[in-house]
């Protein structure tokens, strides 16, 4: 998957992966996006952020993940990609910008290669080493759920 961060990075997904865990989240329904946003702080704070001070036990601190986030864009943004990502990019924390992606070909091919019938949720998905999918969550975020993510992260 060719994709491009909202910091204007070329992502070649899951090759630029490689090496170290990933947690990818992804929605493929516009009506998904709110339950995707549940997701971007607890993940971003636990995967991305480097707490200040001894936090012996601070995910951050202690485990290297690639972490991004991507949004669905309708039909009529794909029509008007230039205009739509600046003015998405300029709606968001740039502090998020190097953690979310644009991809805005069609999704029909990933669809289907990962096996989504429904899209009214997003997907979270962990990737180990070498870019396989060992697990998957679905739906709104909660802790049992983000428990989950870290205990396959820890696999790795």
């Amino acid at each position: 998957m060719q994709a491009e961060t909202f910091s204007k990075k070329p992502l070649n997904l899951p090759a630029d992966l490689k090496g170290k865990p990933a947690i990818i989240g992804m929605c493929f329904d516009k009506n998904a996006e709110g339950d995707l946003q549940t997701w971007l702080n607890p993940l971003y704070n636990a995967y991305v952020v480097k707490h200040e001070g001894n936090e012996a036990f601070g995910v951050a601190a202690t485990t290297d993940v690639t972490f991004y986030m991507m949004p669905k864009f309708s039909l009529l943004n794909q029509v008007t990609q230039g205009g739509s990502q600046d003015k998405i990019r300029n709606q968001t924390d740039k502090a998020f910008w190097d953690n979310l992606m644009f991809y805005t070909s069609g999704l029909k091919d990933y669809k289907k290669a990962l096996e989504i019938e429904k899209t009214d949720q997003p997907f979270i998905f962990v990737l180990n080493k070498d870019g396989k999918i060992v697990h998957v969550e679905k739906g709104v975020c909660n802790d049992k759920k983000l428990s989950a993510i870290q205990d396959h992260v820890d696999e790795e």
